[in-house]
């Protein structure tokens, strides 16, 4: 009874009011805005890669796929939509008929949805069906209508990854051939958010893509505290955050990602409990409280941008009745599962790449040892979420399969 009188004397009712007279925000928006407010911190080396691997369209040539890879949060995306910025202005200047489009593959997870996107940005005045186009039928519009020889189009495929696991990679390999087929010139830069992508890649698409490959390495601690320090500035009023509490952070996601956004989460979630608490400074003791905040809501998150066969292998491991799951018994739930929803399944070789995956996010942990249930030496499939986590997992799943 003492400690919740405590926590409801903690956390007051604010109102809207309260909120815009809040002694810690100055510009919330700039935690989480794409474009720094003073420019790209630590990411020169892949700036000066990027600008001499694109310079030749500003010439007239065309640029064979450009692969930027590295773990989310490392500045890919947002690198490269400034510099798209830039070559689109220099362009301009140099009479240089070009055209930037850019597709998150998250959203566009197959080819004929890509080519489809593509079309619409190319062609904003033409409406385009997003369902009911045959791959053939998607092809043959975009060659077409890059039939314009004095057309350059620079396209960005963003989270390619997305695509390459679940529908494969012809995409990329129309695209590295694709300058044998059109009029206009193509160039590309495919991002991806999984460093071992080159994995899910045939051989035959390799052979054909470019050779650039530019790597955005996580953030060290010390560079996401410069990160932090630099949008605190703009973000917070003078006093709120002291240089201790961003190196702790820094500090925290550096031993996890190197994840610059997962960093102003937590510094932003630190702002909001202050502000909750009736706070004006935010301390060491609510960076712990905003890691546990987290850590539920990414678990969340990461369960909401799975694919759908990834959902319902997940799905079953929550369902089951025990803490501990076999490995040898899931692929059989899932087969179940899959009839249930009368979808055909995959092979049991992608099933357990999956479970690797699952293992990779933090969703599972994986080990070989005794399981009193089987009598034997198996593979063990361990789900440590509470209760409450679980359930808002299992209702996210069922809702988006």
């Amino acid at each position: 009874m003492e400690h919740r009188a405590e926590t409801e004397t903690e956390t007051r009712e604010i109102t809207f009011a309260s909120m815009i007279k809040n002694p810690i925000y100055n510009k919330r928006d700039v935690l989480y805005s794409l474009e720094p407010p003073t420019g790209f911190l630590h990411r020169v080396a892949q700036k000066n890669e990027l600008i001499m691997e694109l310079a030749p369209i500003l010439m007239g040539s065309a640029v064979s796929c450009i692969f930027v890879y590295g773990n989310p949060g490392t500045g890919k995306t947002a690198l490269i939509t400034d510099l798209m910025k830039e070559l689109e202005s220099e362009a301009e200047k140099k009479d240089v008929n070009l055209k930037t489009t850019y597709v998150n593959c998250s959203e566009n997870r197959n080819e004929t949805a890509i080519l489809i996107s593509l079309l619409s940005q190319l062609d904003p005045g033409k409406e385009y069906p997003k369902m009911g186009w045959t791959r053939a039928k998607a092809v043959s519009e975009f060659n077409k209508r890059l039939s314009d020889q004095n057309t350059h189009l620079l396209i960005i495929l963003d989270e390619v990854d997305y695509v390459l696991k679940e529908s494969g990679d012809d995409v990329l390999y129309r695209l590295s051939r694709i300058n044998n087929d059109v009029e206009a010139k193509i160039s590309s830069v495919i991002i991806s958010n999984d460093v071992r992508v080159a994995d899910y890649i045939k051989p035959r698409t390799q052979s054909t893509l470019g050779r650039v490959k530019v790597i955005f390495s996580p953030y060290s601690a010390d560079e996401l505290y410069d990160i932090l320090r630099e949008r605190a500035k703009f973000a917070f009023k003078p006093g709120v955050v002291g240089d201790a509490v961003l190196k702790k952070i820094g500090e925290i996601e550096a031993q996890r990602n190197g994840d610059a956004r997962k960093a102003m989460e937590m510094l932003d979630a630190c702002a909001k409990i202050a502000i909750s608490k009736k706070r004006s400074k935010i301390t060491f003791d609510l960076v712990e409280e905003a890691e546990k905040t987290l850590e539920r809501d990414q678990t969340l998150n990461i369960i909401s941008t799975l694919t759908q066969h990834q959902k319902i292998l997940y799905l079953v491991i929550l369902k089951h009745p025990d803490k501990i799951v076999a490995g040898s018994d899931i692929f059989k739930m899932y087969l179940e599962e899959c009839e249930s929803y009368n979808l055909k399944p995959l092979s049991e070789r992608r099933a357990r790449s999956f479970l690797i995956n699952f293992t990779e996010l933090g969703l599972i942990e994986s080990e070989v040892g005794w399981l009193e249930s089987q009598k034997k030496k198996t593979r063990k499939i361990i789900v440590n979420l509470d209760n409450a986590v679980k359930n808002k997992a299992i209702k996210i799943l069922r809702d988006s399969i």
